[in-house]
């Protein structure tokens, strides 16, 4: 199932599983998560994000605070990916 980044008028973050972006709306209001009148954006969860997210994130509405610190852990870039990527890349030298 696509995991759905649902954010809020007053900040807060709802992490959800569902099939498209109106039904994770539709799931985080019939849950009481969030008032759909309050939901500002909604955001597909690339699978490879997904495993910096704690189980205990999803499903519950964060607060501006978890949210904030959550999307830090998930812009950041693991360190030297790149580089070994391009030195595994490069033809060997005789």
């Amino acid at each position: 199932m696509t995991m759905w980044w649902l954010l809020f008028r007053d900040g807060g973050v709802v992490i959800i599983g569902a099939s498209s972006l109106v039904h994770a709306r539709l799931l985080a209001a019939a849950n009481g998560l969030g008032r759909a009148s309050h939901f500002v954006e909604g955001n597909f969860i690339d699978t490879e994000r997904l495993s910096p997210i704690p189980p205990e994130f999803v499903g519950r509405m964060l607060s501006p605070i978890e949210a904030r610190q959550l999307q830090e852990i998930l812009d950041r870039k693991p360190r030297g990916h790149g580089a070994e990527r391009r030195r595994r890349s490069k033809p060997a030298r005789p």
